[in-house]
């Protein structure tokens, strides 16, 4: 709790640093290259992470693979984040400065399982229900799981609204377990 307390703030300044220099758009796709880099490339997040690798090392290799292919400001945060062994909050870090970018662009992202894949109209159906509900424009991420049946459970921050057809069944199988016998 407090690493991702602390990784906010740190997403705050680099937000507010990119805003500064009208940046927030290349900040955003370099994180996100960044985070790619770091999901496909296993040994260089072992590396960044492990705590026994010293900071010059670490700073060393990420100056060398991200040369030139990153804003100063951007390179200098990731270098001071080293310096202050807190490179492993960075994965909250890239979630909250999105997090940030879509609230200041008046968007949000809902979670969203369904049993069988939308198709295109029901996927901008379901975003313009939920941005009416929200007020907001709406980035669906959608994942499929048979096992809810059918119906949607949608996970909107810290809410959750499950319609699968599965809780229903289990609803109902609970209330006829406790109905009385006439």
């Amino acid at each position: 709790m407090l690493k991702d307390q602390l990784a906010i703030k740190y997403a705050q300044a680099l937000y507010e640093l990119a805003a500064e220099k009208s940046m927030l758009s290349e900040a955003e796709q370099q994180l996100k290259e960044l985070e790619q880099a770091l999901t496909a490339y296993s040994d260089l997040a072992t590396l960044l992470y492990h705590p026994r690798v010293d900071a010059k090392a670490k700073k060393a290799v990420l100056t060398q693979v991200f040369d030139g292919e990153l804003a100063d400001f951007v390179q200098r945060f990731l270098l001071l984040l080293i310096d202050k062994r807190r490179e492993t909050i960075l994965p909250v870090i890239f979630t909250e400065f999105q997090r940030l970018l879509n609230e200041a662009r008046n968007m949000i992202e809902v979670d969203v399982i369904t049993a069988l894949p939308l198709d295109d109209a029901e996927h901008k159906a379901l975003a313009e229900k939920l941005g009416v509900v929200t007020g907001k424009n709406v980035i669906l991420k959608t994942k499929i799981d048979p096992s809810i049946l059918g119906g949607v459970i949608v996970q909107i921050g810290d809410k959750l609204i499950d319609g699968s057809v599965a809780r229903q069944l289990k609803t109902l199988q609970t209330v006829l377990t406790n109905a009385p016998v006439a």
